[in-house]
């Protein structure tokens, strides 16, 4: 998910647009950004045997 500032993006959002996040349950979406975290961080630590046999890829 990308997050511009409203100056950045040089786009005219109306109070109802504006105003999104306000009108969120803050737990809830940190609790979904915490899970997303996780996950991309448990994919990351994922190596498969091939991989790790393999020695490293650079010189």
């Amino acid at each position: 998910m990308i997050l511009c500032k409203k100056e950045e993006a040089e786009i005219q959002l109306n109070a109802e647009q504006d105003n999104w996040r306000d009108d969120t349950n803050d737990d809830e979406l940190e609790d979904r950004e915490l899970e997303a975290h996780h996950m991309y961080m448990a994919q990351l630590q994922e190596v498969s045997p091939d991989a790790a046999d393999s020695g490293p890829i650079f010189d």
